[in-house]
């Protein structure tokens, strides 16, 4: 996509970008993927594939459990990295380089997910379509497709943003600290930017690093998603949940705090 080309910044430091991220549970939310796949009838999950799948520590943690493992993302330095700590772990995942609109898989898979919001880098309903027809190339049939987005209460005035704005992470060699913000939010064009700065001070000596990089990403709220879904004539929308977990529904409660569609293959 468009956006992603022109601003790499961020990515081009994936190991920045993965330790300032590094807060989340991966083998919990791994829990609730394959949760969720039992929920909608995609269970056993014996194959897997994550869309932008960054550093792969999802796909790395479902491939520890037997699963067959594919992950997919358009930035070399990304792809590279996840490889080396795949390598570290042992873990036999298959990455490709490539666009997430136009891919194919050497194998169908039970479920496909994306995550940490990448689906928005689909900006129109022309991309979005085209991913979604993508990934059911990928998927056998009932499989299920899983998108984790921004809930929308962040996107309206007047209701509790539900992301963290600012977080510190520390490990042994640097601190990252990590602002992050909904910018130029524009509710004709249904897009936003998403601000992310980093600054990652090394305990070595080494020269503090700093990053602010931009992206323009869509709004999918559910009506968006819903007609994505119908006009790609391959999924039914069959679940929505407030995070990556059966366990929560959407809505207004503390604890929905994504929104996370759910979508079978027909």
């Amino acid at each position: 996509m468009s956006s992603s080309a022109r601003n790499r910044t961020l990515f081009e430091h994936p190991r920045l970008y993965d330790l300032a991220f590094g807060f989340r549970d991966f083998a919990e939310q791994s829990d609730g993927l394959l949760a969720l796949a039992r929920r909608y009838g995609a269970s056993p999950v014996r194959a897997a594939l994550e869309l932008c799948c960054g550093p792969a520590h999802h796909l790395r943690e479902l491939a520890t459990r037997g699963i067959r493992a594919y992950g997919l993302d358009t930035n070399r330095e990304m792809l590279a990295y996840a490889r080396s700590l795949a390598r570290r772990d042992g873990a036999a995942v298959e990455l490709i380089r490539g666009d997430m609109r136009t891919f194919r898989l050497p194998r169908r898979v039970d479920l496909a997910y994306c995550l940490f919001d990448s689906f928005c880098h689909n900006t129109t309903d022309a991309d979005a379509i085209a991913t979604l027809r993508a990934t059911a190339g990928a998927l056998r049939r009932g499989g299920l497709f899983v998108a984790e987005l921004t809930h929308p209460g962040d996107f309206f005035a007047g209701i509790r943003s539900r992301s963290r704005t600012r977080w510190t992470m520390r490990y042994p060699d640097v601190v990252i600290s990590t602002r992050f913000a909904h910018t130029r939010v524009d509710p004709i064009e249904e897009t936003f930017e998403p601000l992310i700065e980093i600054e990652a001070r090394y305990r070595t000596g080494r020269k503090t690093v700093r990053i602010v990089d931009r992206l323009q990403y869509r709004i999918w709220l559910r009506s968006g998603l819903r007609h994505a879904a119908a006009a790609s004539g391959c999924f039914d929308v069959v679940g929505w949940h407030g995070d990556l977990t059966p366990d929560v529904p959407l809505g207004t409660r503390d604890e929905a705090w994504q929104m996370v569609v759910v979508m079978r293959k027909r």
